[in-house]
């Protein structure tokens, strides 16, 4: 159930212009240099930008050292790397100018590809009503020790199905102490009985800590359940000090989309078929469930032998 994943080189998620703006808002706010780098940093991991969406971002930053180092972070990020004019406008010297342009001409498109859907396991969502009672159990305990005792018991034995976001919070909002709180969440962290949660719903589990060091030892546990990578900014955003928002960063960098494998090219697919395939008559094989059979109907590649093949 983790989400984080391995997306491809120069693929990501087609940043819009909507969510530029709040971003760019967002980075401008956030102080020092080394914040904003973070934030940059944030967002170039799973998304892809044209090269006029990033120069906004880079122009959030001031010293020219820093644009160029924020735009070493868009290297296999930027669907259009040849358009150069609107990030070289964004440096003030030609010799920066011309870095840039150089930097530039070294980068590869980036390609646009389609979020992997988060599956939901067999024995569904957790009912209202196995959540009620676990809530009931954790009221009737006085001692913050027997709540926590509590939720290990719940977790032992009722480990499935995993809680929703939502549900986690109920139980994390009815433990006084960060410490037990910090516990229980390990407990549903440890075996993965919550379910992969937004961006935004990590950010509702951080906040029942008020201070922000325990927020910051509870997010790697949080971050294999993060299910939209390309949002990691509101994460980051979430903290108050620079400081913070870089360790957050560096905490949350190997957290990727999971995207959709691309469909490879027909001509490819067709051409490992006929290395590999057993059709002496040269039949064109048509896809059938789970694999490949000549038009003659006689013969059978697996999609499996396909894969390996390509």
């Amino acid at each position: 159930m983790a989400a984080s994943g391995s997306s491809s080189a120069g693929v990501g998620i087609a940043i819009d212009d909507a969510t530029l703006e709040t971003a760019t808002a967002v980075v401008e706010d956030a102080g020092f240099s080394s914040a904003k780098m973070a934030m940059i940093r944030a967002l170039c991991q799973n998304n892809v930008f044209t090269t006029e969406q990033a120069a906004e971002l880079i122009g959030t930053v001031s010293m020219s050292s820093d644009k160029l180092e924020a735009l070493d972070l868009f290297a296999e990020r930027l669907s259009n790397p040849s358009e150069a004019d609107a990030i070289v406008e964004q440096f003030s010297f030609s010799s920066d100018k011309d870095t840039a342009r150089e930097k530039l001409s070294g980068m590869s498109p980036a390609k646009a590809g389609t979020l992997a859907a988060f599956p939901v396991e067999s024995d569904g969502h957790r009912s209202s009503e196995d959540v009620d009672r676990f809530l009931g159990a954790l009221d009737a305990a006085s001692m913050s020790s027997d709540k926590v005792e509590a939720a290990r018991a719940e977790c032992e034995e009722h480990p499935t199905p995993p809680f929703s976001c939502e549900q986690m919070l109920e139980v994390l909002k009815r433990l006084s102490f960060s410490d037990d709180a910090k516990a229980v969440l390990e407990m549903f962290a440890g075996p993965a009985i919550v379910y992969p949660m937004t961006c935004d719903e990590i950010v509702s589990v951080l906040e029942v800590f008020s201070m922000s060091d325990d927020r910051i030892a509870v997010l790697p546990s949080l971050k294999p359940f993060v299910k939209d990578a390309q949002n990691k900014l509101a994460i980051v955003a979430s903290f108050s000090f620079s400081s913070d928002k870089v360790r957050a960063e560096e905490i949350l960098r190997d957290v990727l989309v999971r995207l959709e494998p691309s469909e490879p090219p027909e001509a490819a697919v067709q051409d490992v078929l006929r290395r590999i395939g057993s059709c002496p008559a040269g039949y064109r094989w048509r896809k059938v469930p789970s694999g490949w059979r000549c038009a003659a109907g006689g013969h059978y590649v697996s999609d499996a032998q396909v894969s390996a093949n390509l």
